[in-house]
């Protein structure tokens, strides 16, 4: 199979506050971006509804979905990664989800020293990795900015990037041997080029494929709680 056959891919992130998707065809990419304040589950479906709609095809003409696997916000991952689930069911369209670090350090893929994407994982904590060449050099983390830079960030430059470098660079004293990286929204347009290539190297998601959690939302640790009193 050849990447070439993706013709009509649909990516969409649910990963963050910001809900985006865009639809890529041999006419052309559309795009939309909303702020819904984490209200993906009622305006996802529309937002894609729109995507198809503009590009003159149906639901059942795609190709190919891309969507986020985590981590970021536990509600918008499921609720993304479950209608992705269903259309791919339905349709019969292959699903390929991404590592969202994967996807947000892409356009860094040149830089020789370490680059670390981070997403505001709440309780001044992040979530990201660290990626040298493009090529993940640790485990996905969920740590205090403070730890990051001191288990990446002591011998040599570091590069933070993604959608909450702003709020990284709040939480530390100092800045010296660190560069923040102006953040752009593009990480659908990445998602398109990524997912016919990941699709040809690993093929699409198993069926049990689910979102990559780091750490345990309020609700298991709310049982865990109640468990342990």
């Amino acid at each position: 199979m050849h990447a070439k056959r993706f013709m009509k891919i649909l990516a969409f992130d649910t990963s963050g506050p910001m809900l985006s998707g865009a639809l890529g065809t041999e006419r052309g990419t559309f795009a939309a971006l909303q702020d819904t304040g984490l209200r993906h589950g009622e305006l996802l479906a529309g937002l894609i509804d729109q995507l198809v709609k503009e590009a003159g095809i149906s639901v059942k003409d795609l190709d190919l979905i891309v969507c986020p696997r985590g981590p970021g916000s536990f509600t918008g991952l499921r609720i993304g990664m479950s209608l992705a689930k269903g259309i791919s069911a339905g349709s019969g369209i292959p699903l390929i989800s991404i590592p969202v670090p994967d996807i947000l350090v892409r356009p860094y893929s040149f830089y020789g020293s370490p680059v670390i994407p981070v997403l505001d994982a709440k309780k001044d904590r992040f979530y990201g990795a660290c990626y040298i060449g493009g090529v993940r050099t640790s485990e996905f983390f969920d740590l205090e900015a403070g730890e990051i830079i001191r288990r990446f960030g002591m011998e040599e430059t570091i590069l933070i990037a993604g959608p909450d470098a702003g709020l990284f660079k709040s939480k530390i004293a100092e800045a010296e041997g660190i560069t923040f990286a102006p953040y752009v929204p593009a990480a659908v347009f990445d998602m398109l080029a990524m997912g016919p290539l990941l699709f040809e190297q690993k093929g699409p998601d198993a069926p049990g494929q689910g979102p990559m959690y780091i750490r345990k939302s309020e609700a298991e640790l709310g049982m865990e709680k109640d468990y342990e009193g």
